[in-house]
């Protein structure tokens, strides 16, 4: 029952993600995903490589044929390379939906072309065309990973995005340049990779790059993890969507997918420990993550925090992030399995695309909005469970083998893990 009912959402999911895809080859905007099904203009580039990933779980599960899905792949490489606005190669994080414009003063993205990368490495290694595999080489290489780079704490990081709109996005009314930097363990594993994959980035640098950020271990009860400073999960799924952690260990002979199976042991655990607090928590649901809330969008988390060396005691009003649970199925199939369950309870939780984004029992509240990452990660990670389409396909890609390797990524020897 439980297994037909993640079924039944992955392929919701996948058909949001594509019905909210503008595909019309006449368009600048082809190829482009909605941000959010409530804004018809905005887009974002993240959603763009979920959906590249998408397609070839679609083939895979039967939802539609191959020669489609290569056509659709197709389509947008070609007018991502040739239309789409980039700084050194890195993406706008939004764009116009018909004609793939920059959306208002948003910012020039790492994390967000990272993830377009990835899904577009993965149609690359799924589709086998070589029309797409020209583009995506294309795309790939115009990426200036060194332009991003700088020392901070004389230590090597990537700058986290860049804005020349003076008081754009991220920026103070008088500002224009860099914005922030990845200094500290968060959803950007994957882009170390990447950059290592890159022949225009030494193994030296690649490695000093993936060392260069802080990893701050902490827990709750007795899930100990390196952790993120304001708790949300979606930063220890991202990455995980597309590397296949089972198999490695990295330099250091550190294991980022137990790492993430324990902090959502450890959300599990927080969330049920406050059933006393809040109502939503008591009927068995967890996952605390950046989602919509009655009050708006917010980047909710379980301990433990940090802030600027300042411990902050809350996160929460008893929002829980659907997506949040369902991406942490290859974590811990047994507590996802069980919160789906609780999750049917709620019949105004489900809509035309399976489950929205989020639920508020105490505040009797519930997101009546589909957001496309948040989509994309329920159906990248229930497919990797099930069938690890994605997992497969991107880590037999020449860039990610390369990248690994340079890394000094160690491989498990665990017989159960599947190649």
């Amino acid at each position: 029952m439980v297994d037909e009912i993640l079924t039944r959402e992955a392929r919701d999911c996948y058909r949001f993600l594509l019905d909210n895809t503008n595909f019309d080859e006449n368009s600048a905007g082809c190829g482009l995903t909605r941000d959010r099904a409530s804004n018809p203009v905005k887009t974002s580039i993240a959603g763009a490589g979920f959906m590249l990933s998408a397609l070839a779980i679609g083939v895979e599960n039967g939802w539609d044929d191959k020669e489609t899905n290569r056509r659709r792949a197709l389509a947008t490489v070609r007018n991502i390379w040739e239309n789409i606005p980039h700084f050194h190669g890195f993406f706008a994080h939004y764009l116009e939906y018909e004609t793939g414009k920059r959306y208002k003063k948003c910012e020039y993205s790492t994390i967000d072309t990272v993830l377009f990368l990835n899904g577009l490495i993965v149609a690359d290694s799924y589709f086998s065309c070589p029309e797409i595999s020209r583009y995506a080489e294309k795309i790939f290489s115009r990426v200036d990973w060194r332009k991003f780079v700088y020392k901070h704490n004389n230590r090597h990081v990537f700058r986290m995005a860049y804005n020349d709109i003076r008081g754009g996005d991220y920026l103070r009314k008088t500002q224009e340049g860099w914005i922030f930097r990845w200094s500290m363990m968060a959803e950007q594993l994957s882009m170390y990779v990447l950059a290592a994959a890159s022949p225009s980035v030494s193994e030296k640098l690649a490695r000093a790059l993936y060392f260069g950020f802080e990893r701050t271990v902490g827990g709750y009860r007795d899930h100990q993890f390196v952790f993120t400073p304001l708790g949300a999960l979606f930063v220890h799924q991202y990455s995980h969507a597309w590397l296949d952690f089972r198999k490695y260990y990295d330099a250091y002979g550190f294991d980022w997918f137990e790492n993430s199976v324990k902090a959502a042991r450890a959300n599990h655990s927080y969330c049920r420990d406050r059933g006393g607090d809040f109502r939503t928590f008591s009927a068995g649901l967890w996952g605390l993550s950046s989602c919509d809330g009655p009050k708006g969008y917010r980047g909710y988390g379980a301990p433990p925090f940090a802030s600027n060396g300042n411990e902050v005691k809350e996160r929460t009003d008893g929002t829980v992030a659907v997506y949040a649970a369902l991406a942490s199925l290859p974590f811990c199939p047994d507590l996802v399995k069980e919160t789906v369950k609780v999750f049917m309870k709620y019949p105004e939780l489900s809509g035309p695309y399976g489950f929205y984004d989020s639920i508020n029992l105490d505040l009797d509240w519930h997101s009546r909005d589909y957001l496309s990452i948040d989509k994309g990660i329920s159906l990248l990670m229930i497919d990797n469970y099930y069938r690890q389409t994605n997992w497969r396909y991107y880590m037999k890609h020449r860039l990610i083998k390369t990248g690994v390797e340079k890394l000094g990524f160690i491989r498990k020897e665990e017989s159960d893990v599947d190649d």
